[in-house]
């Protein structure tokens, strides 16, 4: 298995360490671990995630990305079609999903519901 398929696997296994998330029209921007910034968008029934080399705080990836559009700063792309044979290779729709429900509070509405709140 792949490096990114393992970090992947391991972010969706600790979804607690997403934090940050911020939407900037169809792309999910995260802070994994309290230091890496990424981002995963879907298209067409892909997946992009997208890690931004240097830096640190979501805000200010998304604030390139909107005055200097052709310009966010280095940064390192995968496509989960590049992993479509692999085991692993739905794990990129997994954590989209993980980091769209944290963008909603998903699990403060679930757990109201639940409790009867």
């Amino acid at each position: 298995m792949s490096k990114i398929l393992k970090a992947v696997d391991a972010m969706v296994n600790s979804e607690e360490l997403i934090t940050d998330v911020k939407a900037l029209q169809e792309t999910l921007f995260f802070k994994y671990n309290q230091t890496y910034v990424w981002s995963i968008q879907k298209e067409l029934g892909d997946y992009f995630l997208i890690y931004y080399v240097n830096h640190s705080e979501v805000k200010e990836v998304i604030d390139s990305i909107k005055y200097m559009p052709n310009d966010p700063g280095p940064y390192i792309s995968y496509s989960s079609k590049d992993y479509k044979s692999t085991e692993s290779g739905d794990n990129f729709g997994e954590l989209y999903q993980i980091v769209k429900e944290k963008l909603y509070n998903i699990d403060t509405v679930l757990d109201n519901i639940i409790s009867g709140e």
